[in-house]
């Protein structure tokens, strides 16, 4: 369609890789203001792609874990291109592995009740014990995420998390151009991207008042504060 081949270029690119962002290179408002171009149809899709990949949503706070998996199960199946349809499910199947660790590291003893997205749940629910839950050969990094877990590593987790969706995202924008697939992944990037940059501001934020409290929790009572800044 030849609006793509319009909108497409006036979309500024995104690094190749997660770990070269820098900065968003275009706003929200600019961004969704040059979105505008596309159909209703069009947006209707864009925007429960977008429901289906954030982070952070809200409108579903009091889903249970089955509603919630019935809920992605009835967007999904309104994303008619294929391609796009997959790289979702394969987001919501890796959270779906993800938080299934964290429930049997929390003290879930079975699996049986264990609700989640994917073919493969009923693997999961088999063999709830075994630390890859059989599934080490199809995602050769859950023995890895477990370590992260058990160890309290989750911001490198997450990062290698999006790291891997940001890849998968960038395969769908190049081998469909100047569709609604490449627009669609664009947007997904871009909101990871957002998500990226404020999560690290908040890191480097937490990071920096806990070297503060340390430093002021090892000074002695009649110390004073310009003392520790002075030995800086």
């Amino acid at each position: 369609m030849s609006l793509y081949y319009t909108l497409v270029p006036a979309l500024p690119a995104l690094p190749p890789s997660m770990s070269q962002l820098k900065e968003l290179p275009i706003s929200v408002l600019q961004l969704e203001q040059r979105l505008t171009m596309l159909s209703g149809d069009d947006r209707a899709v864009l925007e429960r792609a977008l429901r289906l990949f954030q982070r952070e949503r809200s409108g579903d706070e009091g889903f249970s874990d089955r509603d919630e998996v019935l809920h992605w199960r009835q967007e999904l199946a309104a994303i008619p291109d294929k391609p796009l349809r997959r790289v979702l499910e394969e987001n919501l199947e890796w959270r779906s592995l993800i938080a299934a660790q964290r429930y049997r590291l929390a003290g879930q003893a079975e699996g049986g009740s264990f609700q989640g997205y994917g073919r493969r749940v009923w693997i999961i629910k088999r063999d709830w014990q075994q630390p890859d839950f059989g599934l080490g050969r199809r995602y050769p990094w859950l023995i890895e995420s477990l370590a992260q877990l058990k160890q309290g590593q989750c911001l490198e987790l997450e990062q290698q998390i999006l790291e891997r969706l940001w890849r998968k995202l960038r395969l769908l924008e190049q081998s469909h151009p100047f569709t609604l697939m490449a627009i669609a992944a664009y947007r997904l990037r871009w909101s990871l991207a957002e998500y990226r940059l404020r999560w690290q501001g908040d890191a480097a934020q937490t990071h920096f008042s806990q070297l503060v409290d340390r430093a002021l929790s090892g000074l002695e009572l009649d110390e004073p504060v310009d003392a520790v800044t002075e030995a800086g």
